[in-house]
């Protein structure tokens, strides 16, 4: 949630370019970056400042290997890329310029670059906009699956494929690997596995599966370290943590979900210990936590375990309920997407009722709810549901999929406060921008 100009090519030239890259089609209006001044004296510069502040987002077409960037502020699609298959997700850079395409099953990912982009000088920075584009950059590697980023990397984890005897893999790229389509760092496997990996500078906190069991989850978590475009391991932690799924990582700790509770993995300086938090009496059967949230200004992690949230709290070793679940509403509302927002002062869920429900992250109570989607919802398309797109600021863009629309809510004051209307069924979503634009905006 919360982390390079190319030179200008004809179009002729860069249609030329694509049409190699995957086969995929492309609709560009190329023009040179124009340096966005910041200069509120003039009404057409102040809304270059307002158009960079609210940013693009990447959409995918439901049922169609298409994805758009749309202009917020223009309420227009501004480029269109037709890709190998239906993106499976979307994803953003960790400074928020690209746009990830993933494609599982295609074993692919494509990168699309929104537009906006901010370059530092030291004593100033400065705002730029272009036309977006699709970036020669692309990955191949088989069954893109798991994807996170920190400040300044970008992970993927590749699950690779057991009937084809493919092993997994990890990959973690820079936004100036993205730029100069690079190979980035790697981590090879010998054996597939449904894993995951978070990345911390030069160090990889990944996991280990034993290629003599049935199960494809690992078990076992190690650390790897970066030497000459590879990762190599250092040491494999003796904590065992059964039937891995999901991870995060906040400014000092990994925590992954365990069968029998959550792994902590904690940073000092260049050491790393390993502990275990068991799960509480309340998990009975099967429930287990098997998604982990986290943000780097916050302590505590969120985990899901049936459906259900709760805080993880590595400092006291106890896992808490979070009581989110509005009791008035009949049935009750199941929860679609969440994540952290606003620099962690919130955490955001989306549910299957076009509801967003807004948490005080200092003590997980409900500050507010906002009912964006009017629609009927018994005209849902099927196989759709509503998708979530946070910026680095307080607003959230939701999908629509009925009326063929994204709402725009501001966290702040909890309210809808603009509609885009799309000529097409959303699917996937994901917010492009500049986090601080150099005019002093923060993602309005």
């Amino acid at each position: 949630m919360k982390n390079n100009s190319l030179s200008s090519l004809t179009l002729l030239f860069i249609a030329a370019l694509l049409s190699g890259c995957g086969g995929s089609d492309t609709k560009i209006v190329e023009r040179e970056p124009i340096p966005i001044e910041d200069d509120h004296d003039h009404d057409d510069e102040h809304d270059h400042d307002e158009e960079v502040s609210l940013g693009r987002l990447l959409i995918s077409t439901k049922d169609q290997a298409k994805v758009s960037v749309v202009d917020i502020k223009e309420k227009t699609v501004v480029h269109e890329v037709t890709v190998s298959e239906t993106p499976s997700a979307l994803y953003a850079s960790p400074n928020n310029r690209y746009g990830f395409v993933v494609q599982r099953t295609a074993d692919r990912v494509d990168v699309i670059d929104g537009g906006l982009w901010q370059e530092d000088h030291g004593d100033h920075a400065d705002d730029f906009e272009a036309a977006p584009k699709q970036m020669l950059f692309s990955t191949n590697r088989v069954r893109p699956t798991h994807l996170n980023g920190t400040s300044d990397q970008s992970v993927i984890f590749f699950d690779g494929n057991s009937a084809t005897a493919s092993p997994a893999s990890v990959a973690v790229f820079t936004e100036a690997d993205i730029a100069n389509n690079a190979a980035g760092t790697l981590l090879e496997y010998t054996t597939h596995m449904h894993g995951a990996a978070q990345g911390r500078g030069d160090y990889l906190i990944s996991t280990v599966r034993d290629p003599a069991t049935t199960s494809t989850l690992p078990d076992r978590v190690a650390v790897y370290r970066a030497h000459n475009g590879y990762f190599a391991d250092e040491s494999i932690f003796s904590e065992t943590c059964p039937g891995l799924h999901g991870s995060a990582q906040n400014e000092t700790q990994i925590t992954f979900g365990c069968t029998d509770g959550v792994l902590v993995i904690t940073q000092t300086g260049e050491t790393f210990a390993a502990s275990k938090i068991p799960n509480p009496a309340s998990f009975t059967g099967t429930t287990r936590i098997g998604t982990l949230v986290g943000d780097h200004a916050i302590e505590e992690f969120v985990g899901i375990a049936a459906g259900q949230f709760f805080a993880v709290n590595t400092s006291t070793n106890v896992i808490t309920a979070i009581n989110w679940v509005d009791t008035s509403v009949t049935p009750a509302a199941t929860a679609l997407a969440y994540d952290f927002a606003d620099d962690g002062e919130f955490f955001v869920i989306l549910d299957n009722q076009g509801k967003l429900t807004i948490l005080d992250t200092a003590d997980w109570s409900v500050i507010d709810r906002v009912q964006a989607i009017t629609s009927n919802l018994a005209a849902l398309p099927t196989g759709s549901k509503f998708e979530l797109a946070l910026t680095p600021g307080h607003l959230a863009y939701m999908s629509d999929p009925i009326a063929n629309q994204v709402k725009q809510i501001d966290l702040d004051e909890a309210e809808v406060t603009d509609t885009i209307q799309l000529d097409f069924v959303p699917n996937k979503i994901t917010w492009l921008g500049i986090a601080e634009p150099a005019s002093g905006e923060h993602a309005h």
